[in-house]
């Protein structure tokens, strides 16, 4: 069952908060040790918080469709009382005294918070191969990365050990383990979902968003999460658009970008992203090939902030405690120092008329698609892949479709659209314009109904 199902199960009484709870701690019991998901695990609470949702409900008290649902948020998240580690070594032993805003969302919806889930160390890497806590293992083969830095939120729902989770976006760290662990991931627009009390990475480029089993049930907590927090600086005072979610794609416009997302891919990656356009095309769809701005370059100005600002944050771990940040992650920050502030800001000049070329092709569509990423989960310990005849960077490679939309700010939703020849999840980017996540949610949603690949679940379970 989907997070939507059991909801009205819940909410007719139909099904135990307390129930749902066990189950799902029952499950990370049985699969967290071999894949890794969590980093700290909440059972005590979560058990409180589900005997305090039950009793509500009994009492006819609802507050709506999260209530009593077991949810799981990265650990980057503050969560009062409980350590927020953020894959670190460095702050293995912190405690926040207060929650996060979309934490805060959360426990008011009355989502019982069953842990906090594995990531790359400081959300700064895709693999979610961590030398503190260990790797997260895919639950598709788990010889595989889980895809990152969100990749314990990944894991976590496809293996049902919850029904959601919250996770953060930078590069594209929620819709590559959406890709790799064949779930859905939304990426919101750039201010839609409050980031107060999310430890940072890339102050302009970082995103909150959900993961869920369905595009149904990451709209639900989409709608719970997004709202103007006065007190964020980067939080987008913007009216949320009305969520219409149907069947048919009748009247909606959808654009196939042509050239950078076509090239070195992965051929059962193009071979399955292939047949999406007729599937929509099926549903009412006009499908068109749009011509996009050089989203290499957006891809490279997008690099460049991020390394920046990642050095920025992380200067005084790398002047003082050195030798506890992972070597990947040392050697990132370190690069950061390479970049002069003229190149910054020239990057940041570029990301505004990117935005702007970007927001004109939206006049003659009203979504884009693209692959999720150009390949699927590769063995852990990979350091580089062959797309085609070239070789690159494994984690160069798989940032590549998702990066740029995190300079633009443009909302993007990646969903399963099948599985390649190992078994292996691939995944569709749905991307929007500005402010209009209910389009890409309504394509994505559509999609998700004419196709099966969302209802697969991995062999582990």
């Amino acid at each position: 069952m989907n997070l939507a199902d059991v909801a009205a199960q819940v909410r007719n009484k139909q099904i135990s908060p307390v129930e749902l709870t066990e189950q799902a701690l029952q499950r990370i019991a049985q699969l967290n040790p071999l894949l890794n998901a969590f980093i700290t695990i909440t059972a005590e609470s979560a058990l409180r918080e589900a005997r305090q949702a039950e009793s509500e409900i009994m009492k006819g008290e609802n507050r709506g469709p999260l209530h009593g649902i077991p949810i799981s948020v990265k650990d980057l998240m503050y969560t009062a009382g409980v350590r927020t580690t953020a894959g670190s070594k460095i702050m293995a032993d912190f405690i926040p005294d207060h929650d996060a805003v979309v934490v805060t969302k959360l426990r008011e919806a009355g989502a019982v918070m069953v842990g906090k889930t594995a990531m790359h160390e400081f959300a700064y890497g895709i693999t979610n191969d961590n030398p503190h806590y260990g790797p997260t293992r895919n639950p598709w083969n788990p010889q595989r990365v889980s895809g990152g830095s969100s990749g314990g939120a990944g894991v976590a729902v496809a293996t049902e050990m919850c029904f959601a989770a919250l996770g953060t976006d930078t590069g594209g760290s929620i819709r590559i383990p959406g890709s790799f662990c064949g779930v859905a991931g939304l990426k919101p627009s750039f201010g839609r979902i409050s980031c107060r009390g999310v430890y940072p990475l890339g102050p302009t480029l970082d995103h909150v968003g959900p993961m869920a089993r369905s595009v149904v049930d990451a709209g639900i907590l989409y709608q719970v999460l997004s709202g103007f927090d006065p007190e964020d600086g980067y939080s987008a005072d913007r009216p949320a658009t009305e969520i219409s979610l149907r069947k048919s794609l009748q009247g909606l416009r959808v654009g196939v970008a042509e050239d950078y997302f076509n090239r070195d891919v992965h051929p059962e990656v193009a071979r399955l992203f292939s047949r999406v356009p007729a599937v929509m095309e099926d549903l009412g769809a006009s499908i068109s090939t749009v011509k996009l701005p050089d989203m290499a370059a957006l891809t490279e100005v997008s690099r460049t902030a991020l390394l920046v600002e990642g050095h920025a944050g992380h200067a005084q771990h790398l002047a003082e405690r050195p030798d506890e940040l992972g070597a990947d992650v040392r050697l990132i920050i370190e690069r950061g120092k390479e970049i002069s502030a003229r190149d910054y800001v020239l990057a940041q000049l570029a990301r505004n008329q990117f935005r702007i070329a970007l927001e004109k092709v939206f006049a003659s569509v009203d979504v884009l698609i693209t692959p999720a990423t150009p390949l699927t989960a590769f063995p852990i310990g990979t350091r580089n892949v062959m797309l085609g005849k070239t070789e690159e960077d494994a984690r160069t490679a798989a940032t590549r479709f998702t990066r740029c939309f995190n300079a633009s700010g443009h909302p993007a939703l990646s969903v399963c659209c099948g599985f390649d020849a190992d078994s292996l999840p691939v995944g569709l980017q749905i991307v929007g314009r500005m402010w209009d996540e209910a389009s890409v949610l309504h394509a994505g949603y559509a999609y998700e109904q004419a196709t099966e690949w969302h209802t697969r679940r991995p062999p582990v379970i």
